[in-house]
């Protein structure tokens, strides 16, 4: 059985941390516009190493996790 509780758990902690990293990089970014470039390139790297984790481990388990999201879907 799917401990759906438990998933819906973690991606509210990780939106949380991702919120409150998003709103440090913007303050850190309009405080220090020369600074933007490396925030960039932290947020490239974080956004690549996820997408590419979700690719491995499905690729391991033979599944694809990205496929199950509707992209076009994906407002709020």
């Amino acid at each position: 059985m799917v401990d759906e509780q438990k998933i819906d758990d973690h991606l509210r902690q990780a939106l949380s941390h991702i919120e409150l990293a998003i709103n440090s990089s913007i303050i850190a970014g309009v405080e220090d516009p020369a600074g933007q470039k490396l925030i960039g390139q932290k947020w490239e790297a974080f956004l690549g190493q996820f997408f590419e984790y979700a690719r491995v481990k499905g690729k391991e388990q033979r599944v694809n996790l990205l496929g199950w999201i509707s992209f076009p879907r994906m407002r709020h």
